[in-house]
């Protein structure tokens, strides 16, 4: 067992990814290596023999994280076109690289100003060439037109991202096919056969329209790089309008279709000896896409889930609302706390009581001079005297010290002194009650602050959604007679598959939702767990989740200090992804004790249901425990959070005795001295992070179980562990040997075992 203090370790090894989770992973790089080639297609294409706006409109429009890498790639066509030559137009090109990166690299956002930085020098390097008497005027003329070129780009990237189809995806097509078309390698022109094979891919997956678009832009392209290629290019439209209006969609009839389409459009070049040239590349082309698996040319399905993609915004909107609430709760108990700690306090001590005396009795006297002038010293010390036996509950005028004997209203100094102490008594009383309330509230504001900018934060990322899924599930519910409101498949962010389904008030039977949970994990792909069904305000939705490759198999044992009631209280529960076990032991034994721990377990229950954090529950139950009666209450609080897809298990002690967990046959004591819940202001706890396996035990016990100390208790779970004892013999085994132990020492007390064992999910 290993504590994660980074990546997981299991068995001295890093934890295994799944396929998605790594593709996660690697996906920033792969983004990178992608901008590095395009930029050098970038670089290295040149339209009409001068015009080479590519490289720059890139870094121009690029994300933050691509024009970097692109900006090197371009500056490495650059170079590579002419063989290592410096040019003036490379020279001018690599200068307006730099500017646009470095501008970049400086914080611009916006276009404007990383245009201005790159076109401007593109233009004033080729002026400062010009003014030099190298280039002359044409060498400005072809820099001022790349840089207009190139700053149209940047603002079309920056409008369609390159990633989606459309626009930008064009241009970067764009980029490709115009280097390409620079480049012959004896027979084989790449511009003209790549083209025919994206244009003929595209009309087997049945998108025309994206296959009408591409044979424009990428013929286009073609003829800017070089002319020649421009009967070709005819050609290649010639068969691509014959795929895409004759056989969209249909493998065998597209690919006839194509090749019917590249024959008519063979007449177009001249002379016609160039065409057995042309055919031969379109027909290697043909080839290669005719032999790719049937399962990548399927046409892709209508995605009639068309309302999934409105959940994003909707999802943020309530997510910033959330965000917008806990902030100003965390900023409402930081105003309270700020105002109060600004205000003037009252230090009022027992001269207090000596000063309010005088005013009601002694100010109005005789003797006021002789007693607080001439003799202020012996009547200072005479009252100072009285504390101790205000304190004590009386003041009887026999009890006077010798200092006041001289006093003539003796009965009236006893009663105007006992006044004065009982209004200073309640006034300090009030003062504590009330920064025990104010450290409440602000507590209290603090926790729910925190737990509602959590769950903003969960809004915000609902996860990876799935349209076809999400509509195949709705297809399902409307075919069962319940059409879904709500319907939402989600790949969250470690690849595991969720579905949320919101109906009109149903009930569902045990059985029916067994059978709900196989047919939509037929549908995912995946096999799902029995939901969890919410019902509220007319509506029900079913949580649909990934099965765990773990499950929890709980135990628990207690027996109480003197009679039935003991103090000590267990929770133990399966949220949808988490085993969850709580132990609480009130402070003391009997039934003020089981109130508290009982108190105590329950609400950071519920809690944990909920979504809220071990922290954030333990701050909520630390105040209600805190205000729950005028008695000091308390309890301690030990809770085990086991995540059962990865076997992530979180710890959270505050004021607990020492568990225990065993892992690979070796039992460790885990936990430090802390104290309970309900005692201070704020919550004194621990957290721990560790890795548990299918076999491995966690064991949360009462400290009176550790009577005599928790040596005989790692002996015993390593036996009944070896054993493979089930969690109810474990506990009660533990139970009955400490309930032995305590009696031989004579010192009882409540003693709880509460055991949870991990296995694998069959």
């Amino acid at each position: 067992m290993t504590e994660r203090m980074g990546l997981l370790s299991v068995n001295g090894g890093r934890a295994r990814f799944t396929p998605r989770t790594l593709r996660a992973e690697l996906r920033p790089a792969a983004r990178r290596l992608a901008a590095v080639a395009v930029g050098f297609a970038g670089g290295w294409a040149v339209l009409y023999g001068a015009l080479m706006p590519f490289g720059l409109g890139f870094v121009l429009g690029f994300a933050e994280d691509c024009f970097a890498p692109c900006a090197a790639g371009a500056a490495l066509g650059v170079l590579l076109h002419s063989f290592g030559a410096l040019s003036l137009r490379s020279i001018c090109l690599l200068c307006a690289l730099g500017a646009a990166v470095a501008v970049r690299w400086m914080g611009a956002k916006k276009l404007a100003v990383t245009a201005l930085a790159g076109c401007g020098t593109l233009v004033g390097v080729a002026l400062c060439f010009a003014l030099g008497g190298n280039g002359g005027a044409e060498l400005v003329f072809y820099s001022a037109a790349d840089a207009l070129l190139a700053a149209a780009m940047g603002l079309c990237l920056r409008r369609f991202a390159p990633e989606q189809p459309g626009a930008g995806m064009l241009l970067v097509g764009a980029a490709a096919a115009a280097a390409l078309g620079s480049v012959q390698l004896w027979k084989l022109w790449p511009g003209v056969a790549v083209c025919a094979a994206l244009e003929l891919y595209l009309c087997c997956k049945g998108q025309a329209k994206a296959a009408l678009a591409a044979c424009a832009v990428l013929g286009a392209a073609l003829c800017g790089a070089d002319p020649a290629f421009a009967p070709a290019a005819a050609g290649l439209s010639c068969a691509t309008a014959a795929a895409a209006v004759l056989a969209p969609g249909q493998r065998i009839e597209t690919v006839a279709a194509y090749a019917g389409g590249c024959v008519t459009g063979a007449l177009c070049v001249q002379p016609p000896g160039n065409a057995f040239q042309y055919l031969f590349n379109v027909c290697g082309a043909l080839a290669v896409v005719s032999a790719l698996p049937a399962g990548w040319l399927a046409p892709e399905p209508e995605e009639k889930a068309a309302p999934a993609p409105m959940d994003r915004p909707r999802f943020s909107a309530a997510a910033t609302r959330l965000e917008q609430v806990a902030q100003s709760l965390s900023s409402l108990a930081e105003t309270v706390n700020d105002v109060y700690d600004a205000l003037p306090h009252r230090q009022e001590d027992f001269h207090w009581v000596i000063d309010n005396t005088y005013d009601t009795l002694c100010f109005n006297c005789g003797r006021r001079e002789t007693c607080w002038k001439q003799e202020y010293a012996a009547t200072m010390e005479g009252m100072e005297a009285l504390r101790p036996l205000l304190e004590n509950g009386g003041l009887e005028a026999a009890q006077l010290p010798g200092q006041l004997s001289r006093c003539i209203h003796p009965a009236a100094l006893c009663a105007a002194a006992g006044r004065s102490f009982a209004l200073y008594r309640s006034r300090k009383e009030a003062r504590i009650h009330a920064e025990a309330m104010r450290t409440a509230l602000t507590e209290q504001y603090s926790a729910v602050a925190e737990a509602l900018g959590v769950l903003g934060e969960q809004l915000g990322r609902p996860g990876d959604p799935e349209p076809y899924k999400s509509g195949r599930v709705a297809d399902l519910f409307t075919a069962l007679g319940s059409p879904p409101q709500e319907c939402a498949v989600t790949l969250d962010d470690l690849g595991r598959t969720h579905a949320a389904v919101t109906l009109p008030r149903t009930r569902f039977s045990a059985q029916e939702l067994d059978a709900l949970a196989g047919e939509v994990g037929r549908i995912c792909r995946r096999t799902l767990e029995t939901p969890q069904v919410l019902s509220c305000k007319g509506l029900t939705t079913l949580l649909f989740s990934e099965k765990p490759a773990l499950r929890a198999v709980f135990g628990m044992a207690g027996a109480a200090a003197r009679g039935s009631i003991s103090g000590d209280a267990v929770q133990q529960f399966c949220s949808p992804a988490a085993a969850q076990m709580i132990l609480c032991d009130g402070m003391g034994t009997g039934r003020p004790a089981a109130v508290d721990g009982n108190l105590a377990a329950e609400l950071t229950a519920r809690l944990l249901k909920a979504g809220f954090t071990a922290e954030l529950a333990a701050r909520l139950v630390n105040v209600a425990l805190a205000l729950k009666s005028e008695d000091e209450s308390g309890a301690t609080l030990d809770l085990i959070s086991v995540d059962l897809y990865t076997g992530t298990a979180r710890l959270f002690k505050a004021g607990a005795a020492p568990g225990f967990l065993v892992h690979g046959g070796r039992v460790r004591a885990v936990g430090d001295a802390s104290l309970p819940v309900g005692i201070l202001g704020g919550v004194n706890g621990q957290s721990r992070v560790v890795h548990l396996t299918a076999g491995d035990y966690a064991v949360l016990v009462s400290d009176g179980l550790l009577v005599d100390g928790p040596g005989w208790v790692a002996k015993q779970l390593e036996l009944s562990a070896a054993a493979g004892e089930a969690p109810d013999k474990l506990a009660k085994t533990l139970v009955e040997t400490a309930r032995a132990r305590a009696q031989k020492t004579g010192r009882p007390d409540d003693i709880t075992a509460a055991v949870l064992r991990l296995e694998k999910c069959g």
